[in-house]
């Protein structure tokens, strides 16, 4: 084992009590090199499903491809958890890197003919075999996880959805990014004791301390759930309320870098195109056919029974919680969205 490969967690199963995740042994430089070879074992694990000059079985097809990309699956995963829960700047740089990568490589598994080829003669042979029902599932799974991600696609249209999903895979790490920028970029500092009234003191507490950090008197308010959801709660001070409720709400549709509204509209065209290159009449067909719901008719049937179950009672209690409001604050008040948590 070489150096990089003996310091690095990812390389070999976890050593830990119940295998569990060394995250303080996690450097930020091994994931990309951990990436890498966990793509090579992959493809080495693929090539020898396709080489072997047995029979397609489930066993040795179908259950193989089950059990390949362990440790891609390692890496991966803790990767995409900490950039959803606890991202920084260095893990959206390497984001940009490794998203790309992922997606080529997993395109390169889905468009493999050979692989899907053995796939498929194993799906249609099916009941020669002596499945249990768990393995019908997967075999069923497996199936149309690739016909939904190309495989049945010919030609030029392999191409083209190589092309959409890179497309895809930089747009929504785009998205994720300018969200998150936006988020880490607003704080709300407060000096007047007055416009903290109401506020737990351990939320008073983080936000001293946040204010802190940036070398000013005070209190700041973020739009991070520990630190937004207890003002909008707590907060006795209604246009403080208002102000950060707007701000949370209009996150990157300002006019500035982290503007996502184009992106939101280039994400919806290319969810489209992937759609109806695959044969569907839109995204929303493509995603739903997999799903209970099945089509968007069913989804907005149950929308509205519903709508019609729930309407009733979610107009009682926003009557209590307007009679409550105006005990204290006149029989004019309206409740508004910045007001609910609050009377609530």
């Amino acid at each position: 084992m070489n150096t990089i490969s003996s310091q690095n967690p990812f390389f070999e199963t976890y050593s830990t009590l119940h295998g569990t995740v060394p995250f303080d042994k996690i450097k930020t430089g091994d994931y990309v090199p951990a990436i890498r070879e966990g793509i090579r074992r992959q493809n080495a694990e693929i090539e020898a499903i396709i080489r072997n000059p047995e029979v397609p079985t489930f066993a040795n097809t179908v259950l193989a491809y089950e059990k390949s990309g362990e440790m891609l699956h390692r890496v991966s995963t803790v990767f995409g958890n900490l950039l959803s829960a606890e991202t920084d700047d260095d893990l959206q740089e390497l984001a940009k890197e490794i998203m790309p990568m992922m997606s080529e490589h997993e395109n390169n598994i889905s468009l493999n003919e050979e692989l899907f080829a053995r796939i498929k003669a194993v799906y249609e042979q099916q009941d020669k075999e002596t499945l249990s029902p768990e393995q019908h599932k997967l075999l069923e799974d497996i199936y149309n996880g690739f016909v939904r991600n190309g495989a049945n696609l010919l030609g030029e249209d392999k191409e083209k959805y190589r092309a959409l999903c890179k497309e895809l895979s930089l747009l929504t790490l785009q998205f994720s990014e300018n969200n998150l920028k936006e988020t880490n970029r607003y704080q709300m500092f407060l000096t007047d004791k007055a416009s903290i009234a109401g506020l737990p003191e351990i939320i008073v507490e983080a936000a001293a301390e946040t204010a802190r950090s940036e070398d000013k008197e005070g209190w700041a308010f973020t739009l991070h759930a520990p630190s937004y959801v207890p003002f909008m709660t707590y907060a006795d001070n209604r246009e403080l309320r208002h102000k950060l409720y707007i701000a949370y709400n209009t996150k990157c549709t300002h006019d500035n870098e982290f503007n996502n509204i184009e992106i939101v509209k280039k994400l919806v065209n290319t969810r489209m195109k992937i759609a109806q290159l695959l044969g569907y009449k839109d995204y929303a067909v493509y995603s739903l056919k997999k799903r209970m719901a099945e089509n968007s008719d069913a989804v907005y049937k149950l929308l509205n029974q519903l709508l019609e179950a729930y309407t009733p009672t979610a107009q009682k209690e926003y009557l209590e919680v307007q009679e409550l409001a105006r005990e204290e604050q006149g029989d004019d008040f309206i409740v508004m969205p910045w007001d609910w948590s609050y009377y609530s």
